[in-house]
């Protein structure tokens, strides 16, 4: 028997990237896995490659009325994993302001909402996972409105965690590094993105990129470990470290 076997997971963003392979972990434990996202056909395909009676439900995060409508549809939540969401970057007085709005919009109040009623179906012994990135704790040149993003969801994470525990529910967030495969949309064009990839690689103690699989495990053992919680976990490859 798996460690979250006939939990109910519900992952955002778990149509690719982070988001699907934390899905795909917790579903070879056991979980039954609810799958978020805007793309409907890469929902189907994620759904389908986890198996084990996975389901899609395309939303968009950053709207409050789509993500109500997602939980309406779940008569319980075991496992909260929110990890939808995209990248800007540009100097604080060169890129418009609306576009750190917009940030925030889906990856703080995207997780936000999802908080907010996913937790109303949450039994006693239920998890969220929240996920921000390394930003709050290293320099990302041209990124000074996601790092502000990243804080906020470390501070949220450990202020919840207090909230909740008269309720029996952990929170911890998950603070990804440079990891590669995941999809996220941003502003970046081929050669800016390439030339950041290697800048950033070459500051990583690991001297490579994560994984999305390295996040799936992290995320297993903030799911499981009875007394985790509060916790902001970087999985990063000891960039913070450096």
């Amino acid at each position: 028997m798996g460690t979250l076997e006939g939990k109910v997971a519900v992952v955002t963003g778990g149509g690719s990237g982070i988001g699907f392979a934390i899905a795909r972990r917790f579903a070879e434990e056991g979980a039954r896995l609810v799958l978020v996202g805007r793309r409907r056909e890469r929902l189907e395909r994620a759904a389908a490659e986890i198996g084990r009676g996975a389901a899609g439900i395309p939303a968009d995060v950053g709207v409050e009325a789509e993500v109500k409508a997602v939980f309406d549809r779940l008569e319980r939540v075991d496992l909260l994993v929110t990890c939808a969401g995209g990248a800007v970057f540009g100097t604080i007085d060169g890129l418009p302001p609306e576009e750190w709005k917009r940030l925030f919009e889906g990856r703080f109040f995207g997780q936000i909402y999802a908080c907010h009623h996913a937790v109303p179906k949450m039994p006693a012994g239920g998890v969220i996972l929240l996920c921000s990135g390394i930003a709050a704790a290293a320099h990302v040149p041209e990124y000074s409105g996601g790092s502000a993003l990243c804080g906020a969801v470390n501070a949220l994470g450990r202020n919840l965690a207090v909230e909740l525990a008269p309720r029996g529910i952990r929170v911890n967030v998950i603070s990804p590094g440079l990891i590669e495969g995941t999809e996220i949309e941003n502003n970046l064009d081929g050669e800016k993105l390439m030339q950041f990839w290697q800048s950033t690689v070459d500051r990583i103690p690991a001297k490579r990129a994560g994984r999305p699989g390295d996040t799936a495990e992290a995320a297993h053992f903030l799911a499981t470990c009875a007394y985790a919680s509060g916790i902001v976990l970087d999985v990063d490859g000891g960039w913070t470290a450096a």
